[in-house]
């Protein structure tokens, strides 16, 4: 469909309300519901299956549809990809699905990783986590596999602090507000956004960027640098690991952008 018809046709939806086209915008746009749970790389543990996943998407999909006004002219695709993944993160989050043996083994890889950040001025290498840790690189390696196989770290609760509902897509989105004050707010948190992202090793920075910035899943990246998808997720949660505590220290500030 060109773009002239799908913006006429979101015109005649936002109008109308008719629920016959509001049927067809979503059937037409399901395959970024399916887009989403793909990024997201999720190993199910039993209480959780990709239908499941599949089924939140839509739910967020359907709400994006719902609450997209055309005239703020960011595409559809923008404006409803952090919803669509916001309402699989909440879900996820809501059923605690994630074992509490790697709920441990997240949280003590974030406070090696802060820890030494803090000590060090800098970023820690692989070298100097494992020491800290007391393990191999080889091993910390596999406890970094196990984490990213097993829990959502994600940017969009780092940005927010941890919480429940706010995406990186509705904290950095302009949606031409005229309000200067705000125009201000979310221009100071897409800098202290890039800021903490600039800090990352080359490979986590450019990881991050395909991943979050590009919509690529850790499958697609995997073909961009020639590694292994599993070695793309390592990758994604060491950068998560070393962003938490710079990201969630402006979590106020992150926050009041997506308002």
């Amino acid at each position: 469909m060109e773009q002239i018809q799908v913006q006429a046709r979101w015109r005649e939806y936002v109008e109308t309300r008719s629920p016959k086209l509001r049927e067809a915008i979503i059937r037409d746009y399901a395959v970024l519901a399916k887009r989403a749970v793909e990024r997201l790389q999720i190993t199910p543990w039993g209480c959780v299956s990709k239908d499941d996943l599949l089924s939140h998407a839509l739910i967020g999909l359907i709400d994006a549809v719902d609450r997209y006004d055309p005239q703020h002219g960011t595409p559809f695709e923008g404006f409803a990809m952090p919803r669509i993944r916001g309402a699989i993160l909440d879900a996820l989050r809501g059923l605690d699905w994630v074992p509490r043996s790697i709920r441990v083994e997240e949280n003590k890889l974030r406070r090696a990783y802060n820890q030494l950040e803090s000590v060090l001025g800098r970023t820690p290498t692989d070298e100097e986590v494992a020491d800290e840790l007391g393990v191999t690189v080889q091993a910390l390696e596999r406890l970094q596999t196990n984490v990213a196989r097993s829990s959502v770290l994600s940017l969009d609760d780092l940005v927010t602090g941890m919480g429940e509902s706010t995406t990186l897509g509705e904290v950095t989105a302009d949606y031409g507000t005229p309000d200067p004050y705000r125009n201000r707010e979310r221009s100071d948190a897409k800098t202290r956004l890039a800021e903490a992202i600039g800090t990352l090793p080359e490979r986590e920075k450019l990881v991050v960027s395909l991943y979050y910035y590009q919509e690529l899943t850790l499958k697609e990246i995997g073909q961009v640098l020639k590694v292994t998808e599993q070695r793309v997720s390592q990758i994604h949660s060491k950068a998560m690991l070393r962003l938490s505590h710079k990201l969630v220290r402006h979590s106020e500030l992150m926050v009041g952008m997506a308002a």
